[in-house]
């Protein structure tokens, strides 16, 4: 296992360590914001279309389509989705770039 060193804070060449440091707080932030955003939205849908196969239906068909066609809690579902995958992918790099032990 990997041992941590402090991570430099003056401006230089691009250290793999401070990009893991920044790539994991942005990611796990990104994730930690639109995560509940889309556990919500998905609770309202379930709400509002009265039962949860059809709330299901109706965030795969959100999911499926275009950005800019949605609107309402069918937008947020896809943009608090797609921010938590983002955040996802992000805090992936910064952890696979902690791993790397360079």
């Amino acid at each position: 296992m990997s041992q941590r060193r402090p991570v430099p804070t003056y401006v230089g060449p691009l250290d793999p360590t401070a990009v893991a440091t920044l790539a994991k707080r942005v990611g796990l932030a990104l994730v930690a914001a639109t995560l509940p955003v889309a556990v919500g939205t998905f609770a309202g849908m379930v709400l509002m279309a009265g039962s949860l196969p059809a709330a299901t239906d109706a965030a795969a068909a959100a999911m499926s389509g275009l950005l800019t066609t949605e609107q309402g809690l069918s937008w947020l579902f896809y943009v608090s989705t797609l921010g938590t995958a983002l955040g996802c992918w992000i805090l992936g790099l910064g952890l696979l770039l902690d791993g790397l032990d360079l």
